[in-house]
């Protein structure tokens, strides 16, 4: 009971689905590959490996493919404006798939954070921060005015002045 291999998998596992177990090869050209995975790299980014599920995994699939599949449809368009009308519908329910997919992760990720963690945290504490700052800031200044300050007296008691200069006229009475 609880040994080694028991329970459920590691998180970990999910990315490496996403990166080695489907044949994402047989879809895609090697441009198109580069793009798919430079993409999967971005979005998996966007989340801590602990707080991947499978959901999110299909979601992040889904739109790297749908990504990579509306640049597919978009470059075979590039110099025939009849071929564009054709792909414009696909393009666009590609587009509503996509932010159907892009709200329910972020809902999903909305849902993993704790409230409690933030709470009794407001702008007063930012504030009251910021004034420890720029008073310890106005502190360590003028400490270090004083002491130059105390250097300087130092050197003007041991100045004895003029009193050897031959033009000096202070010490003469009349």
């Amino acid at each position: 009971m609880g040994g080694t291999g028991s329970g459920r998998p590691k998180k970990t596992i999910i990315k490496k689905v996403i990166r080695e177990v489907i044949p994402v090869g047989d879809i895609f050209n090697d441009t198109e590959l580069a793009m798919y995975n430079e993409l999967l790299n971005v979005y998996l980014s966007d989340f801590d490996e602990d707080d991947l599920t499978s959901s999110d995994m299909d979601d992040i699939i889904n739109l790297s493919m749908n990504k990579v599949l509306s640049f597919r449809l978009l470059s075979e368009t590039k110099n025939n404006v009849d071929k564009q009308l054709d792909v414009a519908a696909a393009m666009e329910k590609l587009e509503k798939r996509n932010e159907k997919i892009k709200e329910s992760l972020s809902t999903r990720r909305r849902d993993r954070i704790n409230p409690n963690e933030l709470k009794g945290f407001s702008i007063v504490d930012l504030a009251v921060a910021y004034d420890r700052k720029v008073i310890e800031a106005h502190r360590v200044k003028i400490e270090k005015m004083r002491h130059e300050e105390a250097q300087m007296l130092k050197k003007r008691e041991s100045y004895l002045g003029n009193r050897y200069d031959p033009d000096d006229l202070s010490g003469e009475t009349e």
